[in-house]
C-alpha cells in the first residue's frame, strides 16, 4: 500500500510540474520572395503574377498544415512607407520586412516554371530564415509532376507540398531550441546630444551602463557602438520574460528614465526596437 501511495504522489507531483511549464506558442510564418532584377519583395508581390500566385499557394499549404501566417497583407499595403526605411539599410531586406510582420520566420522563395514536352512543372526553391536576422534555417526544394494544365495555382502547390514536410521539420527544430537560445529581437539606440562614452555623475559611463543592463537582461547578445548610437543587432531574450518587444523596450526606457535619467522616445516596429534621446 504504500509503495502505490509513493508512486501516485511522484505521479502527481511530476504532472503538476508539467502543468506549470509554459505552452510555446506557434512560430508566426511569414512568406517572401527573392529579390529578382533589382526588384525589391513588396514591388514583385505587386507587379508579379507568377509570384502572387506562388505566395498564395504557399499559404494556402501553411494554412492547410495549421500553421499562423504574420500580417502580409499590412507588409503591401504599407509598401511605400517600408520601401523608405528599407533604403537606409545595411541588413537583409525581407528580414526587416519578415520583423516588421512580427514574423518568427520567414520562408524566402524563388519559382520556375519549367515546359517539359506538352506538360510543365512548377519548381520552387526555399530558403528558411530567422526574421530577426535572416539566419538561414534550412532550405528546401519542391517540384511538381510535369501536367499538360494552365493552372499554374495547382502546380504551385503540388511543389510546395513537395517541399513543406522538410520545411517544417527545419521550423520545428529552430522553434524546440527557443526556450534554450532566446527569442531575437533588435535594438537601435540613438543619442541626439549626448555622446555614446559620456561620464555619469556616479563616475559610470553610459554605454557601460546600458551593456551592463543588457548582459544581465538577455541571453547573448551581438553589439556594435559609434559616438552617437548603440545597436544590439541581434539581441536575444528569454522569451516568457519577455513576450513581445514592447515589454522589453518598456523596460529598457526605465533603465534610461530612473538610472540614466535621460527622456527618450521608444518605437517598436515588429521585433525592431528604436530608442532615440529627447531634448
Amino acid at each position: 500500500m504504500k509503495y502505490i501511495l509513493m508512486i501516485v504522489i511522484c505521479f502527481n507531483f511530476f504532472c503538476e510540474l508539467k502543468a506549470q511549464e509554459p505552452i510555446l506558442s506557434q512560430p508566426k510564418i511569414v512568406v517572401l520572395p527573392k529579390s529578382l532584377e533589382g526588384k525589391d519583395a513588396l514591388t514583385l508581390m505587386k507587379e508579379d503574377k507568377l509570384i502572387n500566385t506562388t505566395v498564395a499557394a504557399i499559404k494556402t499549404v501553411l494554412v492547410e498544415r495549421k500553421l499562423e501566417l504574420a500580417d502580409l497583407e499590412q507588409l503591401i499595403g504599407n509598401a511605400d512607407f517600408n520601401r523608405a526605411l528599407m533604403s537606409g539599410l545595411n541588413s537583409d531586406a525581407n528580414a526587416f520586412l519578415a520583423s516588421s510582420a512580427d514574423a518568427d520566420v520567414y520562408l524566402e522563395f524563388d519559382v520556375q516554371i519549367v515546359q517539359e514536352g506538352r506538360g510543365r512543372k512548377a519548381n520552387i526553391n526555399f530558403n528558411v530564415k530567422e526574421a530577426a536576422t535572416a539566419k538561414v534555417l534550412g532550405s528546401g526544394n519542391g517540384t511538381s509532376d510535369s501536367n499538360p494544365t494552365n493552372d499554374i495555382g495547382a502546380l504551385c502547390i503540388a511543389a510546395v507540398n513537395n517541399a513543406m514536410d522538410r520545411i517544417m521539420e527545419q521550423i520545428r527544430s529552430y522553434w524546440a531550441e527557443l526556450p534554450k537560445y532566446g527569442k531575437p529581437m533588435m535594438v537601435t539606440i540613438a543619442f541626439k546630444n549626448t555622446a555614446v562614452n559620456s561620464e555619469l555623475p556616479s563616475g559610470q559611463y553610459i554605454d557601460e551602463v546600458v551593456e551592463d543592463w543588457i548582459k544581465k537582461n538577455t541571453k547573448s547578445y551581438r553589439m556594435s557602438v559609434t559616438d552617437k548610437t548603440m545597436s544590439f543587432s541581434p539581441l536575444y531574450v528569454d522569451y516568457i520574460k519577455y513576450d513581445s518587444p514592447t515589454t522589453f523596450g518598456r523596460d529598457i526606457r526605465k533603465l534610461f528614465d530612473k538610472t540614466l535619467g535621460m527622456k527618450i522616445k521608444l518605437q517598436n516596429t515588429g521585433k525592431s526596437i528604436r530608442i532615440e534621446e529627447q531634448n
